[in-house]
């Protein structure tokens, strides 16, 4: 299975201050927003994520696949 689309998210997770925000305030409707087509795989494993974890911690879970 491809998490392309997944890594369209953590890119703008990693650029985007704002995006990181909404994601820690409303993960489905954030993902939702950002107009980035996933499956329901995609959308499933985007949601199991803590998100609420720090960033150091959110990145370098990021950097080991998660």
């Amino acid at each position: 299975m491809s998490y392309e689309n997944v890594g369209k998210v953590v890119d703008k997770w990693l650029e985007d201050a704002t995006f990181r925000q909404n994601l820690r305030k409303d993960t489905e409707g954030t993902i939702r927003q950002c107009k980035i087509a996933l499956t329901k795989e995609e959308t499933s494993m985007l949601k199991t994520i803590d998100w609420n974890l720090s960033d150091e911690e959110l990145k370098s879970r990021i950097s080991k696949g998660m």
